[in-house]
């Protein structure tokens, strides 16, 4: 044996006498411990292959009362009995106690240690809380019967869990509240029955719990809120019962839960409520939640995606992301699944929203309620989406193209789309069958709309919709029924925005038949002297749009009073001051009621000329009367 390693040994025995002289722990070494007290002068590993004694008093005192030459203790295999006892101890070498079998938890608490190794090891638990461990803390493979104990833990190197067993379905699993990571606190692998907490935890690396599984189930399985992660939080592929909580979490990289199993049934199952993820939040790949998934108010960088995952809350929020900022895209493409109600009610998108192909169904609610939401690009709805419920887009904003081509919605009849108060820099409805339901638009604000006569709905409200371009560019008794399909068609403002989109496009002739139209629908609508005053207007001015048809009819009945006066020519009522008898002239003093050319007051028709003159009279009070009514409309709509 080398001098250090005798030095060492000499100061161990002597420390030993002089605690069983004192009454203490009995030291007297036994053979296993002997080796192990040789093997720790020198630096060397001890195996043992039968699970050996071992007193953990025994090992206390010898990294307690050795010089600070020693290596460290590396010890494999054996039975550790008693008590580990290393409270508020400083101990200047590594500790490693790996696939040992612990009687008793280790005591570590507010210790100062260099690095410490359980890797492999069996122990009732770990109290550790306040240790400040100069490296790693090392439990990888570990089966815990008890409660991990790590509360304000300072742990400058690594925190390794990966494989770990660990067994505390009464109370918490792993206890790290407010503890600080150097490196990487890896659960990769690992099963914890009971939750993991680490609210207010720091870990400057990354955090993993790939391929694990946390079971707590109506509980909080993994309490994580205030939890500062300087890299990326990883939990693919895991299993987890109880909610995940993350509130208020600040992740500098990226938070992945693709292809886990989520489960917390009729309560929320992931809660990320004014969490902060820089590098973006990944809940796709074949991800699986039974519960709510909640992200209110958090801030995501650069992508939110769900894509390829399944979300199940029936009759509930399955997936909530009010007032979510992200400053990515919001990718829910094809294979997203949602049962329950997608809500993103006032989120703020920077890029594209993207629910191609997703399928969302909530039968006697909302499937997607996107009310007050901003996209500074596109929001697709599009290529294969199926919603289920109604479609809530109130109030949004959409920079750019707001898309619904070959989109499906059912409603059962009720309100399938609803866009009140929308502004999109482009709307496409060209759906791939008709709404099964209304489609609200009204007052949405539109810069380009696009649908197709095929797919219309039965019920579409479109008073206040304003838009500058309509395609396709139908014919007006086509978009008439398109007009005719708002219930509440009694509004005039539709016919009157789709005339001036129609003469914007150089198509007069097409606008004042859609505006005939309405007024034709207006007087059938009425009743008694309303319905027959409309009429007249129809017959003799189509309503002020067809002023060739009054024009044609004053001439009818100027050529009529020509002849017909001219053949039976009234007699003066004064001759000696009478002028010469014009016919032509007296009918028109008869057809036009304000102009007086001297010849109605100057002749008198007799017998039946004179009912013949009144019917003249009338008939120029009532055209000169329907052209004035029409002509003030169609000027005043112009």
């Amino acid at each position: 044996m080398s001098e250090p390693a005798s030095e060492s040994s000499a100061q161990f025995e002597s420390s030993g006498r002089r605690r069983s002289a004192g009454g203490g722990d009995d030291l007297s070494l036994t053979e296993h411990e002997s080796r192990v007290r040789e093997a720790f002068g020198s630096g060397e590993h001890t195996v043992f292959t039968a699970a050996e004694p071992v007193r953990g008093s025994v090992l206390a005192a010898l990294l307690l009362e050795a010089p600070g030459g020693s290596r460290g203790l590396w010890v494999t295999g054996a039975t550790v009995t008693g008590t580990l006892g290393l409270e508020f101890a400083e101990v200047a070498h590594a500790i490693r106690l790996e696939s040992c079998d612990f009687e008793q938890p280790p005591q570590l608490s507010w210790s100062n240690l260099r690095f410490v190794s359980f890797t492999g090891s069996r122990l009732p638990g770990l109290h550790a809380s306040a240790a400040v461990v100069g490296g790693d803390l090392s439990l990888r493979g570990c089966a815990v019967d008890g409660e991990i104990k790590l509360y304000g833990a300072k742990i400058a190197g690594s925190l390794r869990m990966a494989g770990i067993r660990v067994n505390n379905p009464a109370g918490p699993a792993v206890m790290a509240d407010h503890s600080t990571v150097g490196g990487d606190f890896s659960g990769n692998d690992g099963e914890f029955d009971g939750p993991v907490h680490l609210y207010h935890a720091r870990c400057a690396g990354g955090v993993e719990f790939d391929d694990a599984r946390i079971t707590a189930p109506g509980r909080i399985a993994l309490a994580a809120d205030n939890v500062l992660v300087d890299s990326a939080f990883f939990a693919r592929r895991c299993h987890v019962e109880g909610e995940i909580r993350l509130r208020h979490a600040r992740i500098s990289n990226a938070l992945v839960l693709t292809g886990s199993t989520l489960r917390n049934p009729g309560a929320v199952a992931v809660r990320l409520d004014r969490a902060t993820i820089d590098g973006g939040l990944f809940l796709g790949r074949g991800l699986s939640v039974h519960g709510e998934v909640r992200a209110v108010s958090a801030r995501i960088g650069r992508t939110l995606s769900l894509t390829d995952a399944g979300f199940e809350a029936p009759g509930a929020v399955a997936l909530r992301l009010d007032a979510v900022v992200v400053d990515g895209v919001l990718d829910g493409g094809e294979g997203l699944r949602v049962l329950g109600e997608l809500r993103m009610e006032d989120a703020t998108v920077h890029g594209p929203i993207r629910l191609r192909g997703a399928d969302l169904y909530n039968p006697d609610g909302v499937a997607l309620n996107a009310i007050g939401v901003r996209a500074d690009s596109t929001f697709h709805c599009c290529d294969g989406f199926y919603a289920g419920g109604t479609v809530r887009l109130d109030n949004a904003v959409v920079a750019s193209k707001l898309c619904f081509d070959d989109a499906a919605l059912s409603a059962a009849g009720g309100t399938a789309l609803t866009c009140w108060r929308a502004q999109a820099a482009e709307l496409t409805l060209r759906w791939a069958r008709p709404p099964d339901g209304r489609v609200d638009l009204r007052h949405a604000r539109v810069g380009e709309l696009r649908d197709d006569p095929d797919t219309w709905p039965e019920r579409l409200d479109l008073n206040g919709l304003t838009y500058e371009i309509l395609e396709p560019q139908l014919g007006a008794a086509r978009r008439v029924d398109w007009l005719a399909r708002d219930p509440d068609s009694h509004h005039r403002q539709p016919y009157e925005q789709l005339a001036a989109v129609l003469r914007g496009q150089g198509r007069g002739d097409q606008a004042r038949l859609l505006l005939l139209a309405r007024q034709r629908r207006d007087t059938a609508r009425g009743s008694g002297f309303t319905r027959a005053w409309g009429l007249l207007q129809d017959a003799t001015v189509g309503y002020g749009y067809r002023p060739q048809r009054a024009a044609a009819l004053f001439a009818a009945l100027l050529v009529v009073g020509t002849v017909v006066f001219g053949l039976h020519p009234p007699a003066a009522a004064e001759p000696p001051k009478a002028p010469p008898f014009n016919a032509l002239v007296y009918t028109l003093d008869l057809l036009l009621p304000i102009v007086d050319f001297g010849q109605q007051n100057a002749f008198v028709p007799r017998g039946a000329y004179q009912w013949i003159s009144y019917v003249f009279i009338a008939a120029g009070l009532v055209l000169a009367t329907t052209i004035a009514a029409g002509l003030s409309r169609s000027l005043r709509r112009t």
